[in-house]
């Protein structure tokens, strides 16, 4: 069974789940952003059946969220290489482990993240880069064609 390609949807939700909204898709994209550059590492790590690696990572080339790049000749053999465009993906990736964290588990989360220098936890939020407030903390609202026809209340409230 074919999905719904969602690439020529106006709304920027559709069009970046048309690119990440596989899980297996994700689940690269974090080992990618891990530092997982090889087919077998991914596959091992994953258990994910080779035809469906391929097709995904040859998916996130096609869309440069990765760079198929060889480094051996006989026989050869290629990494991928997240691209900035796929770099860009790392807060999605964290704040989708965060709310994982924070919604579906009834136990300590497998991983966490810190600091490097110091390893300090890490706990990433969203926040308005013109005043530094936390997206939480801001009664906000979408405007624009998508939100045409929908009645309603503002899409966050504030519960501070």
């Amino acid at each position: 069974m074919r999905r719904t390609q969602l690439d020529q949807n106006p709304c920027s939700i559709a069009k970046a789940l048309d690119v990440v909204g596989d899980p297996w898709t994700m689940l690269i994209l974090r080992d990618a952003l891990l530092g997982v550059t090889r087919f077998e590492d991914f596959t091992t790590r994953l258990g994910i059946p080779r035809a469906t690696l391929t097709a995904r990572l040859d998916h996130l080339c096609e869309r440069e969220v990765l760079e198929k790049v060889p480094y051996q000749d006989h026989p050869p053999r290629s990494e991928y290489l997240l691209t900035p465009k796929g770099e860009a993906l790392r807060p999605v990736v964290v704040l989708l482990m965060r709310w994982g964290d924070e919604w579906l588990r009834d136990d300590d989360p497998p991983t966490r993240l810190e600091e490097v220098d110091t390893g300090r936890p890490v706990d990433p939020v969203v926040v308005d880069r013109a005043t530094g407030i936390p997206l939480d903390a801001l009664e906000v609202r979408a405007v624009g064609p998508v939100t045409t026809g929908i009645a309603g209340r503002p899409a966050s409230r504030s519960t501070n």
